[in-house]
């Protein structure tokens, strides 16, 4: 049903979640991620409420093991769940349900897990943690993009293709990254290319608010707005002329 990748970067503290599925925006359920907290991938027949409530329980102060034990203990349809956890620390843990359609998996390494339900094989969640480790050089998110192509490459979900996301917390309370493919016949090529939008828009994010200045680059700020405006003029005028 589904493949993801959810991790830690020990150089820059950045936590993140990649995912795919044969289902409708997976990218909008299998996430789950807070700033200096923790990120969580849940799944198969998924329950939103263990990624909501187990980053509560990191926030608290568990380990991700911990948090995963109270999680799965507190749902009855903890057989048919798959999740993985990833805390501050780079600690993980990971859990499939006995009843996840096979194959169903995890592979964990050093600050992250591969994990998925419904695969060709296990090789889909080995490959994705192959090319994550190969990756180490680049930032988070490249990374784990290139852990899905990857396991899309080993073989995917065998019901098909359908939707892919990825999501990437930072310094701020809001996402440093949080790009979706919905429904799409190739979605994580087509995640590839928003992706790559996203890497040109890097201008635009350092003018973003942050906690603890509001109005980081504000010269740059209004020469933007400036610009914006003397460009609808110039539309507005030419639209006028026709």
């Amino acid at each position: 049903m589904t493949f993801s990748i959810v991790a830690r970067c020990p150089r820059t503290g950045m936590l993140g979640v990649s995912t795919s599925s044969r289902a409708l925006a997976a990218g909008g359920v299998v996430p789950c991620c807070r700033t200096g907290v923790g990120v969580i991938a849940s799944q198969a027949f998924s329950n939103p409420y263990l990624g909501i409530d187990g980053l509560t329980l990191l926030e608290q102060g568990l380990a991700a093991a911990r948090a995963l034990e109270r999680v799965i203990d507190s749902d009855q349809g903890r057989d048919l769940r798959q999740v993985a956890i990833v805390d501050r620390d780079g600690h993980t843990a990971a859990y499939t349900g006995a009843k996840c359609i096979p194959w169903a998996g995890q592979v964990e390494g050093g600050g992250y897990v591969c994990l998925g339900n419904i695969l060709t094989d296990e090789e889909v969640v080995k490959a994705m943690a192959l090319a994550f480790e190969a990756s180490v050089d680049e930032d988070l998110p490249e990374r784990l993009l290139r852990a899905l192509e990857a396991g899309q490459e080993a073989g995917g979900d065998r019901r098909g293709r359908q939707s892919a996301g990825i999501r990437v917390v930072h310094t701020e309370d809001y996402p440093y990254c949080d790009l979706r493919v919905d429904d799409h016949p190739d979605p994580i090529a087509e995640l590839r290319r928003v992706f790559t939008v996203f890497q040109r828009e890097e201008p635009f994010r350092q003018m973003m608010p942050r906690r603890d200045d509001y109005t980081p680059q504000w010269e740059a700020v209004i020469r933007m707005r400036e610009m914006l405006e003397a460009s609808l003029e110039e539309e507005t005028a030419v639209a006028k002329e026709r």
